[in-house]
């Protein structure tokens, strides 16, 4: 009995921590920084200061924070902009909040 209750206890100390790992993700907002360098109604693409381009996916929930108010599409290239974004198992992003920003110098 004892046995077989160090082996239930071993193999619940080795599965409990991936299984924390893994929900540790779950939900995870991501900051996507950067300068557009192209815009539609339904998706952004930000050029990162490391010089990686992330498409970001537009919808209808998506609040764009600008001054005056724009849509997406209006969003010229070379303006900076800080996305929120949730990211989906397939590694493509769904923007939540896009924070529009200067256009860069």
């Amino acid at each position: 009995m004892q046995k077989l209750l160090s082996r239930l206890f071993v193999c619940v100390a080795l599965v409990a921590p991936a299984g924390s790992i893994v929900l540790a993700h779950g939900g995870h907002d991501h900051k996507i920084m950067g300068t557009v360098t192209s815009a539609a109604a339904n998706q952004v693409v930000v050029k990162e200061k490391d010089g990686k381009t992330v498409t970001i996916q537009v919808t209808p929930e998506t609040r764009i924070k600008a001054t005056p108010a724009l849509k997406a599409a209006q969003i010229k290239p070379g303006t900076r902009v800080v996305v929120t974004a949730e990211q989906a198992k397939d590694n493509s992003f769904r923007a939540k909040i896009v924070e529009v920003g200067a256009a860069a110098k």
